[in-house]
């Protein structure tokens, strides 16, 4: 499995990061978090003026979240993959 998180800042600043699964010995643990997100029914996308907004990305399922509507599994999904994923430049 593969996820992608990227967050864009009210300043535009962008913040991106990547987790692959492929071999990892903790891919229960990160495909549980994506199955616990439920991507295919996200909330809907209501964003705010200087808000960080989010486009969170699962093996092709994608969703674009603002951080006031980022909560629960989707928000754990999203810091995980933003604090310990690769990150992309």
């Amino acid at each position: 499995m593969k996820c992608e998180i990227t967050q864009v800042n009210g300043d535009g600043s962008i913040r991106r990061a990547l987790v692959d699964t492929t071999g990892r010995h903790d891919a229960a643990r990160w495909e549980q978090l994506a199955d616990q997100a439920r991507l295919d029914s996200p909330p809907p996308y209501r964003p705010h003026p200087g808000e960080p907004v989010y486009e969170i990305v699962v093996d092709g399922r994608a969703a674009q979240v603002a951080e006031g509507d980022l909560i629960g599994p989707l928000r754990e999904l999203a810091r995980a993959v933003l604090t310990e994923g690769w990150q992309i430049i």
